[in-house]
């Protein structure tokens, strides 16, 4: 069974709104971490690896979808 690009888009769409959460979030947790009399560096490292993986899975997202839409409008013969 084919997925619909629509579907695919939309999916895409949620999973990029969910990614970016998750990197606010961490962005917070990081912030919280600084304001500590004695920040783990530990933690922040762990954190920090965090944010950008999730930066890089947006990336991945963004480049799909953008990668869906450009083949949604081309003629059904050339994509």
């Amino acid at each position: 069974m084919k997925i619909s690009p629509k579907v695919s888009k939309f999916s895409l769409g949620i999973n990029v709104a969910r990614l970016r959460k998750s990197h606010r979030d961490v962005i917070s947790q990081i912030a919280r971490e600084l304001r500590r009399p004695a920040p783990c560096t530990l933690a922040l490292q762990q954190l920090k690896r965090r944010r950008l993986q999730i930066k890089d899975e947006i990336a991945r997202c963004l480049d799909r979808l953008r990668r869906l839409e450009a083949s949604s409008t081309l003629p059904p013969h050339m994509a």
